[in-house]
C-alpha cells in the first residue's frame, strides 16, 4: 500500500474559473513562503472535457510546472460530481426520485460548474467518467511532484430518494439478494409477503422504517462501492502512488438517513482516508449561522471543543493511516464571524496531536462568486496575509524545522472508548424523525447521546477512542466504554459485551440497549439478548417527558431531558438512584456494567449543567482510570504520546484552551526536559511554569534529534 512519506501541510488552491491565471505565480510563491508542502488541484470533468472526447489541459499543464519550480507537491482531486453538459443531452443521466421525477442536475456550491450529478449506477455513465480519469491519470503520472490521486470529493448519498431508475433499482436488489439471499428467507426475518425481489422499491418516506433503513444502508454501501471502481481504474494505471478519499462531515457528525455516508465502508477501499473538519457540533442553518460553534467566540466554546478530537479519533477508527482533508481557512462566509488565528492554531494541531498524517487547508483564496462568495479563504481577497494565515504558516514552519516529530508522533492509546453503530444511529434518526420533513437534524438521541459522552470524557482531560460496532472485539482494550443508545443489536454483538464485562471491562450503557434485535424488532424482555442478566435489571418504561425532570444518582441531582425511563432490578442489580429506576450497577465476573433509565450525554448536550462531569468522572473512578483534570479551573488538555520510530520517546501537545494564563499541569507529562517544536520554549516538568493564553505546546525532549 503506498503512502506519503512525509507529514504533508496542504492547500486547496485551484478549480475552475479562480483563481486566475495571472495570481497563480505570485500565490504559489505565497504558498511556498509560509511553509506549505503541497497544494490541492480539483480538475472538473465539465470543464477539462467540454466536448465528449476532446480534452484541454492547458491549466493544470501550467500549474503542474509552476509547483515543482517551487518544490511544492500537487494533490490530485478529480471532480466528476460536475458531469459535463453533454452528458445528460446525449444519454440519460440523470437521477430519478422514487415517484420518477427526475432529479435536475444544477450548479451547487462546490460544484459551480453545473451537473451536480450523473447518477453513477448507470453503466454508461461510469464508461465515460472513466475516460476522463484515465486521461488524466496517464497526462500526469510521469509528475516527479505528483502527491497521489484524490478520487472522490466527499462521498455521500443525498437527497434521501438519490435515484430510483431502474439502474438503481436493479443495484438495490442485487444488493439485497446478497445480502439475505432467497426472498422468503427476507420474508421469513422481517415478516413480509414478496414474490420475488423484482417487487421490491425504494421506499418513498419513514413509514415503515426498515425499509427505509436498509435503502439508505444500501446506499452507503454503494458509495463505498462507487470509490472502489475508481480506486481500482487509478491503480490499474498508476500502482505506485497512493489514492486518497475524503469524507464530508464524516459518519459521526452527518444525519446518516439524509446525507449518508459509511465511513468504515469508504475507507477500505483507499490508502488515505480523511474527513472535512467542520467547525459546529450542531444543526447547520445557513452558511453564516450555525448552532454550537466550536470556535472561541462561541461564549460556552467549552461545551463544543471536544469537536475536534471527536472527528480526528473517528477516522483514526476506520481508518490506521488518515488525513484531515478540509480544515476550513475561515468561516463559510462573509456574512459569518471570521475565524480567528487562535482558532486556525488549534483546528491543526489537535488532529495532529490524535495522530493525523497530513492536513489540508480549504482554501488559499477565498472564492469570488456563487454562494461560496469570500467563503473559507486563508488569505484576503487581495492576496494578503491574515491572522489564520500568519497561524497556518507558524505551524508550517514548525513542520519545516522538524519534521520528524510531525511524522513520528503518536498518541498513548487511550483508556475510554465510545462505541458508534451506523445502523443504530440511522434508526435512532428515522425514529426521532417520524416523517422526512423533520428529518436532517444532526441533534436526534444517539447523536446527542454520542457527542455528550465523548465531551465529558474529554473535558476531564482523558483520551477518548470511538469504536466502530463492526469492530466491537476492540473494545477488549478499553476499562471503560460507553453505548449511547444501542438499541439495534446482534446477538453476537451482544456475546462480545458479555465477553468484555466478563474480563474486567466496564459498560455504560443508555436506556434502550438491544431495544431491538438485528431485524429491528422489538425484543419482548429489554435489554434483549439476555443482556437483562447483565445489566442487572430490566426496562419497564421508556416515554417521553413534557419539560424538564430530575434524577438523583450516584449522590447527585441531575437535570434530565427529552425522555425517561424506569429499570427493575434483577439478581444482583443495585439500584444507585434511591430506587427510582434512573440507574442500576451490576457486578458480572471480573467487570461490572452501569445502566440508565435516561440519557446522560442527551440531557448534558441540551442543558450544559457541570453536574455531568461529576458523574462522569465517578464512572471513570469506577473503571480504576485516573481522571486528570479536576470538575473546575481552567481547561488545559495534555495529549501524551511518543515521537520517533524504533526507538521511541516521550513526547506530549499541551493546548491552553483559556484566554488568560494558566498553570502548565507538568504532573500529567513524563518527567524530563522537553522544548516545544511550536516556539523553542525549554520546559523542565521539576519547575513550575505557566501557559500564555490559548499556547499551544508541541514537546519533546530538549535533546531530540531536529534540536
Amino acid at each position: 500500500m503506498p503512502l506519503p512519506d512525509e507529514f504533508h501541510l496542504c492547500v486547496q488552491y485551484y478549480r475552475q474559473p479562480t483563481p486566475l491565471p495571472a495570481e497563480w505565480e505570485q500565490d504559489l510563491e505565497h504558498v511556498s513562503s509560509l511553509g506549505f508542502t503541497a497544494v490541492q488541484l480539483r480538475p472538473q470533468w465539465a470543464w477539462h472535457e467540454p466536448r465528449e472526447g476532446s480534452f484541454r489541459w492547458d491549466d493544470i499543464d501550467r500549474l503542474m510546472e509552476l509547483t515543482a519550480a517551487l518544490g511544492l507537491k500537487v494533490l490530485f482531486k478529480f471532480i466528476l460530481e460536475s458531469a459535463p453538459a453533454w452528458l445528460f443531452t446525449n444519454y440519460e443521466a440523470r437521477r430519478f426520485r422514487v415517484d420518477g421525477v427526475p432529479i435536475q442536475p444544477k450548479a451547487l456550491g462546490s460544484y459551480y460548474l453545473g451537473g451536480w450529478f450523473a447518477c453513477f449506477d448507470r453503466p454508461l455513465v461510469r464508461q465515460k467518467a472513466e475516460r476522463f480519469i484515465v486521461e488524466g491519470v496517464k497526462r500526469y503520472r510521469g509528475c516527479e511532484n505528483l502527491l497521489g490521486w484524490h478520487v472522490w470529493n466527499e462521498p455521500r448519498s443525498r437527497p434521501f430518494a438519490d435515484c430510483a431508475c431502474e439502474d438503481s433499482n436493479r443495484a438495490y436488489r442485487d444488493w439485497l439478494s446478497a445480502k439475505f439471499g432467497e426472498v422468503e428467507a427476507f420474508n421469513s426475518r422481517f415478516g413480509t409477503a414478496f414474490s420475488a425481489w423484482e417487487d421490491f422499491r425504494p421506499p418513498p418516506d419513514l413509514s415503515a422504517y426498515f425499509d427505509t433503513w436498509l435503502w439508505r444502508t444500501w446506499r452507503a454501501h454503494a458509495v463505498a462501492g462507487r470509490i472502489q471502481w475508481l480506486a481500482d481504474l487509478v491503480r490499474a494505471n498508476d500502482p505506485g502512488r497512493p489514492v486518497f478519499c475524503h469524507v464530508g462531515f464524516n459518519t459521526a457528525l452527518q444525519p446518516t438517513l439524509l446525507d449518508t455516508s459509511h465511513d468504515w465502508l469508504t475507507a477500505r477501499a483507499v490508502d488515505v482516508f480523511g474527513t472535512s473538519f467542520p467547525h459546529w457540533t450542531g444543526d447547520f442553518h445557513t452558511f453564516f449561522s450555525v448552532d454550537k460553534p466550536a470556535l472561541f467566540s462561541n461564549p460556552r466554546w467549552c461545551e463544543e471543543a471536544f469537536l475536534y478530537s471527536l472527528q480526528t479519533r473517528w477516522i483514526a477508527a476506520v481508518k490506521d493511516y488518515f488525513w484531515i482533508n478540509e480544515v476550513y481557512g475561515n468561516n463559510w462566509n462573509y456574512l459569518a464571524e471570521d475565524y480567528t488565528g487562535e482558532d486556525m492554531r488549534f483546528m491543526l494541531l489537535v488532529p495532529v496531536s490524535e495522530g493525523a498524517r497530513g492536513i489540508v487547508i480549504w482554501q488559499f483564496r477565498p472564492e469570488r462568486f456563487s454562494e461560496e462568495s469570500i467563503t473559507s479563504g486563508l488569505i484576503e481577497p487581495d492576496g494578503s496575509d491574515t491572522d489564520r494565515s500568519r497561524a497556518a504558516g507558524m505551524v508550517c514552519k514548525a513542520r519545516q524545522r522538524d519534521p520528524e516529530a510531525f511524522l513520528t508522533f503518536r498518541p498513548e492509546p487511550a483508556q475510554a472508548a465510545v462505541v458508534f453503530d451506523f445502523g443504530a444511529d440511522m434508526y435512532s434518526e428515522i425514529e426521532d424523525a417520524e416523517d422526512l420533513s423533520r428529518a436532517g437534524t444532526v441533534c436526534y438521541r444517539y447523536k446527542d447521546s454520542l457527542k455528550g459522552y465523548y465531551s465529558l470524557l474529554w473535558q476531564l482531560g482523558l483520551a477518548v477512542d470511538l469504536v466502530p460496532v463492526e469492530a466491537l472485539e476492540r473494545i477488549s482494550g478499553y476499562r471503560l466504554v460507553v453505548l449511547p443508545y444501542q438499541h439495534l443489536l446482534e446477538e453476537e454483538q451482544a456475546e462480545l459485551l458479555k465477553k468484555y464485562v466478563a474480563g474486567g471491562g466496564t459498560l455504560v450503557s443508555d436506556p434502550g440497549l438491544a431495544f431491538r434485535d438485528g431485524r429491528a424488532w422489538v425484543h419482548h424482555l429489554r435489554p434483549g439478548w439476555g443482556l437483562d442478566k447483565l445489566v442487572g435489571c430490566r426496562e419497564v418504561r421508556l416515554k417521553s417527558i413534557a419539560g424538564a425532570g430530575t434524577a438523583r444518582v450516584m449522590g447527585l441531582d441531575l437535570p434530565v431531558s427529552r425522555i425517561m425511563g424506569r429499570l427493575e432490578t434483577l439478581g444482583t442489580g443495585e439500584d444507585l438512584s434511591g430506587g427510582e429506576g434512573l440507574l442500576v450497577a451490576n457486578r458480572t465476573g471480573r467487570g461490572q456494567t452501569f445502566h440508565f433509565g435516561f440519557y446522560p450525554g442527551v440531557s448534558y448536550r441540551d442543558t450544559g449543567r457541570q453536574d455531568y462531569l461529576g458523574l462522569t468522572r465517578l464512572l471513570a473512578g469506577r473503571a480504576g482510570i485516573e481522571v486528570p483534570r479536576g470538575l473546575s479551573g481552567p481547561l488545559v488538555r495534555v495529549r501524551r504520546g511518543t515521537v520517533g520510530e524504533g526507538r521511541v520517546r516521550p513526547a506530549a501537545f499541551v493546548f491552553n484552551y483559556e484566554s488568560g494564563p494558566a498553570p502548565l499541569p507538568a504532573g500529567r507529562l513524563d518527567p524530563g526536559a522537553y522544548r516545544c517544536v511550536l516556539s523553542g520554549r525549554e520546559v523542565d516538568t521539576g519547575s513550575s511554569q505557566v501557559l500564555e493564553a490559548r499556547e499551544v505546546l508541541f514537546l519533546v525532549p530538549r535533546d531530540w534529534p531536529g534540536a
